[in-house]
Parts: C-alpha cells; sequence; structure tokens
C-alpha cells in the first residue's frame, strides 16, 4: 500500500471517529464538553458547536406568486424557483414512498441522526477518502436545502458555497440543527411522527427535481402534466431519483439516464418492500408491478414548459401593467424598495386577482386583429373599465405578442398606458376632446338645447379672444377650421351628435379653453408623456377642443368614466385583490373614487352624448343592442383630409370602453408620407377609410357586447336639470 493510500485511510478513519464522538455529543444534549481527554481536533469541534445556534431559523419556502383572471384562471406567475408549495395529504403515498427509499428508508424509525447511515458512510467512504457521500438523514438533507434557502435569500453566495461544501463541520452543523429542529416540531405537533411528516412534507416541497421544477407539485406538473397527489409508480420513482442529481438525470434533457435512475429507486423500494411494512400509506409492491412500471418510457409530450414573467403569458401586455403595478410605491406593502418587491412577488406565494374576463379581453383582441394586423404601420388600442370601481375588465392591442421581432409586429410598448407604465408616445383623441368643453359650459350654466351658435362650414379665427388660464388672448395668425359636414345654426346637442368643429370653437371661446383644460384634467385626463408636461401648460391653446394632444386610451377611458359615475373619478386600477400564501390580505391600491365635478353637470354630460348614439348621431351605427343608456364620443385627429387617428370613446352607467386606431408615427413605412389612415392598405388585403364609427366603432361594440351580457341589472343615466333655469333665450354667443 502506498503512503498516499495510507494517509487517505486515516484521514477517513479520524474523520469517522469525530463524527462518531460528534454524533454522540450531539445527541447527548449538544452543548456539553466532551468527557475525557479527546484529541485536540475533537476538542476544537466541540468548541465551535458551543457557538453554533441549537435553532435554525426556517424561512417560508419560496414559492412564485400567481395572476388570475376573472374566471380564476392563470395569467401569469411570477418566480425565481417554480414551485407551488402542497401539505402531505396531496402528495401521493408512492411519491413518499418512492422519496424515502432512496433517501432514507429508516427515517420514520431513527431519530434526526442515523449512527447506522454513519456506519454505512464510513464503510463506503474509507477507501475514497472524505464523508461527503452518504450517512445523512432525510432531515439533514432538508436542512441543508434550508440553508441554501436563507443563503440566497439574502444573496449570500459564500453562504451558499459553505451549505454545500464536502466538509465535516457542514456535517455537524446540520446534525446540531436536525436534532434540534426534530425536537421543536415533536413539542409542537405532540409526537415524533408527526414532526416527521412535516418534515418529509417540507423535504418534499424544497427539493429540486431538475429542469427548473422545484418542489414536488411543480415538477408532477412539468414532466407529467399531473398533481403531486395523482402521481403513479413510476412517474414517483423517476421524481424521487431525480434529487441526487437533477441536471444529469432530467428525462427531458437525458431521457436515458432519468429512465435508469428511476429504475434504480424501484428496486430500491421493492427491496424495502420485501425486507418488511417500512411505509404505511402505500400498497406492498411485486417483482411483477416494479418490472411493468419498468417496461414504461417517458413521454415528453406531456412535458409543460412554465415560464416566469410576462413573454409567455395569454395577455402579456395586461400581465407587464400588472407587474409594474406591483413593483411601484404604491406598493409598499410588498416592501420598501422594488428591489424587495420584486423579491417579494417572485418568492413570497402572492395570489393576485384581476377581473379581466378572458371572453371579453378575447373579443376585443379578435375585433381589433380582424381589421389592424400586428405588422402594419398603425396600431390599434382597446380599453375598457369599471366606471364605478376603476377596474380595469380588458386591455387589448394590435400587437398581442410581447419580443423584439419588430418585422412580425413584435413590441414591448403597451400602447393603451402611458410612458411611465410602459406606453408609447400616445395619440391625438381629436373630436373626443369635445366633451371637456361641453362639460365647462354646462357647470357655469350654459343650457344644452337653448346654447344656439352658427357654425358655418369654414371659418377663419384670427383676431377672436379667448379666455385662458393666463388671461384673455388673442390669435394673432390665421387659424381656419372646417366643419366634416354638418353647417348652420344649432344648440349643443346637435353640435355634438355632429361633432360640429366651428360650434365648439365659439362655445369654447365663451366657456374658456382655461375652463376646459381644468374640466379634462379633473375628470382623469393627462398627457402620455412622461417629459414633466400637463395639461395646464395648453391652457392658452384655442386648438384644445380640437383634440390636438397626445393622450392614452386609457386615459380616455378614465375620463369618460368619471361622466358615467355621475362625476366621482375612479383612477384606473389594475388590482382587485392580493393574498399572502397563508390568506391574509395585501392592501392593493385604492381608485381613490371621489366627487370631482358637480353631479349634475356629469349628468349634463351624459345627456348631451347621448345623442352621439342615437339616430343621426356620428356613433348611431354602433349603438349596442339592447334597452341600454349608452352615451359617448366619437373623434378623428388630422385635418379632415388627412386622418392620423380614429375614436370611438362610449359608455353605458356600468361600462366604459375605448377603441382608438392611429397611425404608427415610429414606422418608417411614414417616411416621406402623409400620415394618414385614409386609404392605407393593410395587412389583411383591406383599406382604412378613416371612420371613427364603423372602424375604431366595430371594435368598441364587439368588446362592450361581450361583456354587458354579465351586467344583471343594467343602470339608467339620471335626469338632468339645468343650473340656470331661467334662461329662457337663445344663447347665440358674443
Amino acid at each position: 500500500m502506498s503512503d498516499r493510500q495510507s494517509g487517505t485511510r486515516l484521514n477517513s478513519m479520524l474523520m469517522f471517529v469525530l463524527v462518531s464522538v460528534v454524533c454522540g455529543v450531539v445527541v447527548a444534549g449538544m452543548w456539553m464538553p466532551f468527557a475525557g481527554a479527546a484529541s485536540s481536533a475533537t476538542k476544537t469541534v466541540a468548541a465551535n458547536l458551543k457557538n453554533v445556534p441549537a435553532d435554525l431559523t426556517v424561512p417560508q419556502q419560496a414559492e412564485g406568486s400567481k395572476v388570475l383572471l376573472a374566471d380564476g384562471s392563470t395569467l401569469a406567475e411570477f418566480y425565481d424557483q417554480n414551485r407551488e408549495y402542497v401539505p402531505l395529504d396531496r402528495i401521493s403515498p408512492l411519491m413518499q414512498k418512492a422519496q424515502l427509499a432512496v433517501e432514507d428508508h429508516r427515517f420514520y424509525s431513527h431519530g434526526a441522526i442515523d449512527l447506522q447511515g454513519v456506519l454505512r458512510a464510513f464503510a463506503g467512504n474509507v477507501v475514497g477518502g472524505g464523508i461527503s457521500g452518504g450517512g445523512s438523514t432525510l432531515t439533514q438533507q432538508y436542512i441543508k436545502q434550508v440553508r441554501i434557502q436563507l443563503a440566497q435569500e439574502n444573496n449570500d453566495a459564500d453562504a451558499e458555497a459553505a451549505a454545500q461544501e464536502a466538509t465535516l463541520s457542514r456535517k455537524i452543523l446540520e446534525m446540531r440543527y436536525a436534532v434540534a429542529l426534530e425536537k421543536q416540531l415533536t413539542d409542537q405537533l405532540g409526537s415524533l411522527h408527526a414532526a416527521k411528516e412535516q418534515i418529509l412534507e417540507r423535504y418534499l416541497n424544497i427539493a429540486y427535481y431538475g429542469d427548473g421544477a422545484y418542489g414536488v407539485q411543480a415538477a408532477a406538473q412539468h414532466y407529467f402534466g399531473v398533481n403531486a397527489s395523482e402521481l403513479d409508480l413510476e412517474q414517483s420513482a423517476m421524481l424521487a431519483g431525480l434529487v441526487q442529481s437533477p441536471s444529469d438525470t432530467d428525462p427531458v434533457n437525458n431521457t436515458e439516464a432519468g429512465i435508469a435512475r428511476r429504475n434504480v429507486v424501484l428496486d430500491q423500494m421493492l427491496k424495502y418492500d420485501q425486507e418488511g411494512v417500512w411505509f404505511e400509506g402505500a400498497d406492498q409492491l411485486t417483482q411483477e408491478v416494479v418490472d411493468a412500471a419498468k417496461s414504461t418510457g417517458f413521454d415528453q409530450s406531456r412535458v409543460t414548459s412554465d415560464s416566469s414573467g410576462c413573454t409567455a403569458s395569454r395577455y402579456p401586455f395586461i400581465c407587464q401593467y400588472v407587474e409594474n403595478v406591483l413593483l411601484s410605491d404604491q406598493m409598499g406593502d410588498l416592501g420598501s424598495t422594488a428591489d424587495e418587491r420584486q423579491r417579494t412577488l417572485y418568492r413570497g406565494g402572492l395570489t393576485i386577482q384581476t377581473v379581466i374576463n378572458p371572453a371579453t379581453q378575447d373579443a376585443a383582441q379578435q375585433a381589433i386583429s380582424n381589421l389592424v394586423s400586428p405588422s402594419d404601420p398603425a396600431v390599434s388600442v382597446a380599453v375598457m373599465t369599471d366606471p364605478r370601481t376603476g377596474l380595469i375588465k380588458a386591455m387589448a392591442q394590435s400587437r398581442p405578442v410581447m419580443g423584439d421581432d419588430a418585422e412580425a409586429g413584435q413590441t414591448y410598448y403597451n400602447y393603451a398606458v402611458d410612458q411611465s407604465m410602459g406606453g408609447a408616445e400616445g395619440y391625438q383623441a381629436g373630436s373626443t376632446f369635445k366633451a371637456f368643453v361641453a362639460a365647462a359650459a354646462i357647470d357655469e350654466g350654459f343650457i344644452p338645447d337653448r346654447t344656439v351658435y352658427n357654425a358655418p362650414a369654414s371659418k377663419d379665427w384670427a383676431g377672436t379672444t379667448f379666455r385662458g388660464c393666463s388671461g384673455d388672448f388673442s390669435l394673432v395668425d390665421s387659424w381656419k377650421v372646417s366643419n366634416s359636414w354638418k353647417t348652420g345654426q344649432m344648440n349643443l346637442n346637435t353640435a355634438m351628435a355632429y361633432s360640429v368643429n366651428n360650434y365648439f370653437v365659439a362655445l369654447e371661446r365663451d366657456a374658456g379653453v382655461c375652463a376646459s383644460v381644468q374640466m379634462a384634467e379633473k375628470v382623469g385626463m393627462r398627457l402620455s408623456s412622461d417629459d414633466g408636461s400637463t395639461l395646464e401648460d395648453y391652457g392658452d391653446v384655442a386648438s384644445f377642443t380640437l383634440g390636438a394632444l397626445n393622450v392614452t386610451p386609457l386615459s380616455m377611458a378614465e375620463s369618460y368614466a368619471t361622466f358615467a359615475n355621475r362625476g366621482v373619478h375612479c383612477a384606473p386600477i389594475i388590482l382587485s385583490s392580493i393574498k399572502t400564501e397563508d390568506g391574509a390580505d395585501v392592501a392593493v391600491p385604492s381608485a381613490n373614487c371621489q366627487q370631482v365635478i358637480d353631479q349634475n353637470t356629469a349628468d349634463g354630460v351624459n345627456s348631451v352624448l347621448k345623442s352621439v348614439l342615437q339616430n343621426g348621431g356620428t356613433g348611431a351605427a354602433e349603438r349596442l343592442a339592447g334597452n341600454y343608456d349608452q352615451a359617448g364620443k366619437t373623434g378623428t385627429a388630422g385635418s379632415t383630409e388627412t386622418e392620423s387617428a380614429v375614436w370611438f370613446n362610449a359608455y353605458t352607467p356600468d361600462l366604459e370602453g375605448v377603441a382608438m386606431i392611429s397611425v404608427d408615427s415610429g414606422d418608417d413605412y411614414w417616411e416621406g408620407r402623409s400620415k394618414t389612415l385614409t386609404g392605407l392598405r393593410l395587412a389583411n388585403g383591406s383599406y382604412l377609410s378613416g371612420n371613427s364609427t364603423t372602424e375604431s366603432g366595430s371594435i368598441w361594440k364587439s368588446m362592450m357586447t361581450a361583456e354587458i351580457a354579465n351586467v344583471t341589472n343594467p343602470s339608467s343615466f339620471a335626469g338632468y336639470s339645468p343650473k340656470n333655469s331661467n334662461q329662457s333665450d337663445l344663447y347665440t354667443g358674443r
């Protein structure tokens, strides 16, 4: 025998002696001084043990969070480790049996430390040197996994490495903690058997089963498409065998190795069954049953790919909006910083509920996709909210796939929201802004059916004086405004129904640009840019009534919903509830519903906007079927010849919806071309007409029709009583 071999064997024997002595100390009390004159190495180990806490803080096992749709289906999952914790009674007894057979078949009959296992490990390692392999009980293996998880949560790479290093000190530490844990759980649960069951449950939920699956439930779903409670014999043996070397034996990437390892586990299960009853809860195995299991191959077609985050979500941009909210300062209960909130989201096992109805969302998406394709140089968006809660009920766009393949129409922009929440530059909303001018006028006492102006087909407003936020101002330069088709003398109801531009310039002149801008701001309108500009910056811009500002579809939905809700503004929110793993509620952002304009003013706006969807109105062709009160406004941005965007923004007292189609200004297609939707040839071979009713309106109608069927008791608009009931003469302006 060489000197090297002799040294290796001597080292192994010394380690065995140390472990044997330490086992005795640990079992006897763990911090008692060693009796007699032990070696200096043994004394050092004993001294170090005194400095180790008897208890190990066991963290809640990291578990991903789920975002749910209204029907309970999953919108997305967020996780660092794909894990779903399940109690032992939801784990197949065969799976429990298989794991114990290959890891610790005497688990229920020995203590936290198995002296027989230590002896067996010594016999197996004495030639090779070290004690890194074997000898650890399932409890010790669980302790190891806990220490790894603690290190990961603290981002401590050194501690994570120390929890896995092949050293005597690591083994001793695990022994000490194992004894303490079993004693603690026995005292808590009233029996050692109950403590053992709890440890087995925790182990099965913390172990890594390869190919991104943590815990037995995630592994069962990933490899076989079943729940942990449904695992059969060969599936159980396959999973149990993965724990020892998951990267080498997972059957997705190493099928032959996975099957070979499974068969080893099956043999172990049979062996221990033949030796006697060692596990309660599963029938005794026979050679015939085991042989049948061994003959089963691995079905790759049953493997499911679970992806964390939004890219693979059914509705990735709704998911993205949810994630942005969860990581924002609004969610301080999830952590004081964005990093802390992300850690809670990815490891905290939250259940996050939205009210997105898949049927409604799909209807909106289908209506958009039938018209505008992802690769078209135009963008279409549809949004729906609940006016009384602010909850977002649908959010669809013509580029529904998240990704960086721009030629295929993929994007990372959510075109419905502002830039701070992942949106693009926003879109001009055209004549939908006329509702804010009407609201300002009604609030000041203008009576809709008695407020009459002459609206010529075309008019140059140069020299006209307007009321701005900085005082009165007069237009110096020429500003020619044309009507689309309706002209002559008319009141507010008629002008709104036909969207008469020159009427609303006159009304804005008298009601005030500043008052109109402030009204828009009160009801929830905001600019899409995050450059710090606000609506107040446009308080001296006469063209405000024609909607030449970039805004978002969600902001338009929010502002019109305030009218639907009789002047009560609710901020749009995406989260209806959040619960922790143990069922406790986590506060979600509030819609902060508040009365921001006079109730009667809102009633007056609703009365005027109803005319748009009645016979003769610009939106009448897309009026919802059924006896529903409904109001809204069509909108076209640009000139009468170059329509850059078309909008349909309309609502019932219960639902508010917006649909929009706009040129995508960032698309190279428009270089050297006039940015107009009219005549634009789409990928499906059709051409856009630039008609807000037949195009954006058809999308709105499809979305609203799908959702309004769920409104069991539709509400009605309240009646409107003019503030100034003494106005008997027609108001014809200045």
